[in-house]
């Protein structure tokens, strides 16, 4: 069975908010109360802590109105449905009411019959909402018509060195592709060299020709995939034996020709090396557009390895080692650091190593960018080492690399930490600040202390409620209500004067949030 809904019912009379919640069996509905306030103001900070799912709210109350509320509610939580229910039948309201997406308006005073009406209907919508969310085959209908472009976009991560190692053969299975079926991989890249711009508006169109006469001949290779790149098509194929290597390049000769036959165009295809990983496939994916710019003087159809030294044995950090170096220098744990630190010092053998040295310099560049973002002092990215030259001599191996490595990243990650916690508790300190110059301000707002402070309202409100424990609001009224207990005890002004000096316009409204705090009217407060 499910939860019943929550709602939270909102009048400044005590009696009418009683009258509604004993008249009304909410649970026959699929609902429950779960508190009350007196006015906008109240229930803002109540919806906060309760999280209803539908607010009853009067217009017609003091300090905070029903449709301010809800303008209010429609930018913070518009998730949350309202229903106004008013003894005035103002046309200008409703319409009013209606551009705030007020989905139930009612007149007092609320017959329980009609009300009960309206709720099963609220909760019919709510009902709607959360099937569709719920509902697997929608939900499947739309992933099935969506998987051709969600798996081209991960084809195309994966190529680029942006998907993850652990993330690879779950996203394989999502998106129905077998190329983890293979021993080894290859990429390739096909793109067009000559071709009759009369016939072919562009390559876009031809592409979608050329991947069909790839994809027919392809049908017997085995583990496969081909997918559009904004330059060519990219082809990614699964090796289990070496005479499938000498068929995939035969199957891109006859593609060549074919091509030209049928379509009037000139290809060229561009090999890269195998790889024994999936996850390395980006190199691969490197060396074949690489293989391309040979095609002048190589070929149609060009091998890497035909045409470059073997390059197996060079040291090289590509974009997805940069992006995790700079990513656990910033953010990474202890576990985190340790593990990029062992992958990057893991490919070092010995100091004649082809690319050794520019290997430690790409690092060096990496770690110094982050280091100088962050207004570090540079000669952190040393270590142990007194200078460049020092890193650059004293590493020999791996187990040099690694050492130098994990003492720079802890202490950067350390400090960096160490940092983002001080320019926590430094915001924090400057809001409190800010506050206690400004509260006597009866229009001081959050929007204001996040302006002054340069920084987005979601983000302060968070952080101010992990580092202080209570919402900005709460923090502002205990301030408000510490100085006016002050001033109560040490001055002898009037209550209007004071809710004027902490920052009330309204003295009824003083009283009312005075009392709430100390259990007694300020005149009470005054004179114990």
């Amino acid at each position: 069975m499910n939860e019943p809904y929550k709602i939270l019912l909102v009048d400044d009379e005590a009696e009418v908010r009683t009258s509604i919640i004993r008249k009304i069996d909410w649970s026959a509905v699929g609902f429950q109360v779960v508190g009350d306030a007196e006015n906008g103001v109240d229930a803002l900070e109540k919806i906060e802590q309760l999280e209803p799912d539908v607010v009853l709210t009067d217009i017609r109350m003091p300090y905070m109105d029903g449709l301010e509320m809800a303008e209010r509610l429609r930018e913070i939580r518009p998730s949350i449905k309202v229903v106004l229910f008013s003894g005035f039948d103002d046309f200008e309201y409703a319409q009013k009411a209606i551009k705030l997406n007020i989905i139930e308006y009612i007149l007092k005073p609320v017959n329980a019959e009609e009300m009960m009406e309206i709720l099963l209907r609220i909760k019919g919508t709510l009902d709607e909402e959360i099937q569709r969310l719920r509902d697997l085959t929608n939900l499947q209908e739309s992933f099935r018509k969506n998987l051709p472009i969600l798996r081209e976009k991960f084809l195309s991560n994966l190529v680029k060195g942006n998907v993850g190692k652990e993330d690879i053969p779950v996203l394989m299975e999502e998106y129905g592709l077998s190329l983890l079926e293979g021993d080894r991989w290859i990429a390739a890249k096909v793109m067009a060299q000559e071709m009759d711009h009369a016939a072919w508006n562009s390559w876009n169109l031809l592409a979608v020709s050329v991947q069909r006469l790839l994809e027919d001949r392809f049908q017997d290779f085995g583990n496969y995939s081909c997918f559009q790149r904004p330059s060519g098509i990219c082809v990614i194929a699964a090796i289990s034996e070496e005479k499938e290597l000498m068929q995939l390049t035969t199957f891109f000769r006859e593609l060549c020709r074919e091509v030209k036959k049928i379509l009037n165009c000139t290809l060229i295809v561009g090999i890269g090396r195998i790889v024994e990983n999936i996850e390395e496939i980006s190199h691969s994916y490197a060396e074949a557009r690489e293989a391309v710019a040979y095609s002048r003087t190589a070929g149609e159809v060009v091998f890497i390895s035909d045409v470059e030294p073997q390059k197996d044995t060079l040291l090289h950090l590509d974009e997805k080692d940069e992006k995790e170096l700079s990513y656990v220098l910033k953010f990474g744990d202890e576990e985190m650091i340790q593990s990029c630190v062992e992958s990057i010092s893991g490919r070092m053998r010995n100091p004649l190593q082809n690319g050794f040295q520019a290997y430690i310099i790409d690092i060096l560049s990496v770690i110094l960018r982050v280091v100088q973002k962050n207004g570090l002092e540079e000669n952190i990215v040393f270590g142990k080492y007194t200078d460049y030259n020092g890193v650059l001599t004293g590493i020999r191996n791996s187990a040099d690399m690694q050492d130098w490595l994990c003492e720079v990243c802890f202490a950067i990650s350390g400090k960096l930490y160490r940092e983002r916690v001080g320019t926590t508790q430094t915001l924090i300190e400057k809001a409190k600040k800010y506050i206690g110059e400004n509260y006597a301000n009866s229009a001081l707002s959050l929007e204001m202390v996040c302006g002054h402070l340069h920084i987005s309202t979601a983000y302060f409100s968070t952080i101010f409620k992990k580092e202080v424990g209570e919402s900005y609001i709460s923090y502002l009224t205990s301030i408000r209500m510490e100085k006016a207990a002050t001033l109560l005890k040490e001055t002898d002004e009037k209550t209007y004067q004071i809710a004027a000096k902490v920052g009330y316009d309204e003295p009824n409204y003083f009283g009312y949030v005075f009392k709430k705090k100390f259990g007694v009217s300020p005149n009470k407060f005054r004179g114990k």
